[in-house]
């Protein structure tokens, strides 16, 4: 491990390296962006592979592996994110806050693959069919997603992108390349496009590792209670946008009749494409919740509401080009990239799109309450969220497909609302909000 001064600058014989890896947004734009279409190589290759019906099995594994993965884990991205930046805002080291951060997601990870053990024959019959390889594969698959936001969230909050962008693009080559080379060999095992997919998740958060870390020294220790409770947080908060994020592919896999079958990979195809603005808002994510933070650590609330004002600004036009592209070209992308047997509708591309793009919209409202320390305030939303998907998914007639849009599209703009006003509410109160980004 490296270490810099306390301030987080660097010593002088690193002060090279400290700026080759500190300047890179850009770099992690590029990275996140093969990552993407690495995903649609990977998919696309599992559908020709495998077809449509063999190929759904791989799509619901791929959606509850970043159901549960990211639902879970992504809460350690965000507070080592969040708080190494706020440290180094306040000239303190962060080593001491990455050790809890770390020892909090190894307890919470060794009490999830206990419940997948003891639930593995259920879980096998209600997503995989009874093939229980695919729970091993899920458990092998959830450990490889956890250490990877542990690593993210150490190069998101000391600025190092290039590091992040290599994580993204050793993931995309590791599950581009055999997927690819499985679909060209013949291969028809559902269960080795699943390896494929964790065991690029494992190998894309080794790779940054091997540069070293520059944390600063060990710094003040984090005590456990408001960290636990910031994580407490930020883990329903992650569950909740997961769920709603991620239901979609399950819904139909769960819903469809047998006739039905094909439908959750045909379904995630077109979600694939639908959120490709997602892939990009990693980038930004990573870029923004540490920023955030440094403003609100610093007192500097009219940089925090520049920032975000024109974040939000952004993303309102984003989402009406998207919406517009995605009906028009998304069809005939989904069937080049997928095949033949993969077929959606305009209508189908666009609510898929729009849903998406409101589901983006809120996380970035959720980055901004992070930043301000009101974790507490940003679960709640996605769970009315996901109670609306359910309940317009009920009831929204016998189109399957179109049910579950309009269920997405229903959350998404709840979510949306309800956690804008919450935080236009926060805003109104930063001296309470600049002392609580100062308690870890």
């Amino acid at each position: 491990m490296n270490h810099s001064p306390a301030d987080g600058t660097p010593s002088p014989r690193n002060a090279r390296r400290f700026t080759l890896e500190s300047g890179g947004p850009a770099a992690m734009s590029v990275g996140l962006l093969v990552n993407g279409f690495a995903s649609y190589l990977f998919l696309a290759a599992a559908g020709r592979g495998l077809g449509a019906r063999d190929s759904g099995q791989v799509s619901v594994m791929w959606a509850t592996l970043y159901l549960v993965g990211t639902g879970l884990f992504f809460p350690l991205e965000q507070e080592l994110s969040r708080g190494i930046s706020a440290r180094r805002a306040r000239g303190e080291g962060s080593g001491a806050l990455v050790q809890r951060v770390a020892i909090a997601g190894g307890s919470l990870l060794l009490g999830v693959t206990v419940v997948i053990a003891a639930l593995h024959a259920v879980i096998a019959d209600a997503l995989f069919r009874g093939d229980e390889a695919f729970v091993a594969a899920l458990v092998y698959g959830v450990g490889a997603v956890a250490l990877s936001f542990l690593v993210r969230g150490l190069m998101a909050g000391s600025g190092r992108y290039y590091g992040y962008a290599t994580y993204f693009v050793v993931d995309a080559v590791t599950k581009a390349l055999p997927a690819i080379a499985l679909a060209v060999a013949g291969v028809e095992s559902p269960i080795a496009y699943a390896f494929v997919v964790a065991t690029a998740a494992l190998l894309g958060a080794l790779v940054p590792l091997t540069r070293g870390l520059q944390l600063g020294e060990a710094g003040p220790v984090a005590p456990w209670s408001p960290l636990l409770r910031s994580l407490g947080f930020l883990l329903l908060t992650s569950l909740l946008s997961a769920v709603l994020l991620n239901s979609g592919t399950v819904a139909v896999e769960v819903l469809a009749t047998p006739a039905q079958q094909n439908e959750a990979s045909v379904f995630l195809s077109g979600l694939v494409i639908a959120r490709v603005p997602l892939f990009l808002f990693q980038a930004v994510q990573a870029i923004v919740l540490p920023k955030l933070s440094h403003f609100a650590a610093s007192g500097d609330m009219g940089g925090f509401r520049r920032l975000l004002r024109g974040l939000l600004v952004g993303m309102a036009g984003l989402t009406v080009v998207a919406t517009v592209g995605s009906a028009l070209l998304g069809p005939w992308a989904v069937k080049l990239l997928f095949g033949a047997d993969f077929v959606l509708t305009p209508r189908d591309m666009a609510l898929l799109t729009l849903a998406s793009m409101l589901m983006m919209c809120a996380l970035t409202v959720n980055q901004a309450q992070i930043a301000l320390q009101h974790q507490h305030e940003t679960g709640w939303p996605w769970g009315l969220g996901a109670l609306v998907f359910l309940a317009v998914t009920a009831v929204a007639g016998p189109d399957l497909l179109l049910r579950v849009e309009l269920g997405m599209l229903a959350g998404g703009a709840t979510v949306v609302v309800v956690a804008g006003l919450l935080l236009a509410r926060e805003l109104h109160h930063p001296d309470a909000d600049r002392e609580a980004a100062l308690a870890i």
